[in-house]
């Protein structure tokens, strides 16, 4: 049988008080953890390697008080 590709996608709904500075500086330590968690993510698995595509992290002003679920979210490249 085939080996399948499968995608992973993690999502942090954070609600932040605070100001701007704040936002810069959790969004800086998130694309830090994420750089981190590829070098070190193949050393963690007793199976084939992952292979990350890419990541990235961006926070906003959050628009609205709703979060939609993560399994309606459509990804188109």
């Amino acid at each position: 049988m085939p080996v399948k590709k499968m995608r992973g996608v993690a999502v942090f709904d954070l609600e932040i008080q605070g100001d701007y500075q704040l936002v810069a500086r959790i969004e800086l330590a998130l694309k830090e953890w994420a750089k981190s968690y590829i070098e070190t993510i193949n050393q963690d698995l007793e199976v084939q390697p992952v292979k990350i595509v890419g990541h990235q992290a961006a926070l906003t002003e959050r628009r609205g008080s709703k979060t939609g679920p993560i399994d309606k979210i459509v990804f188109r490249s």
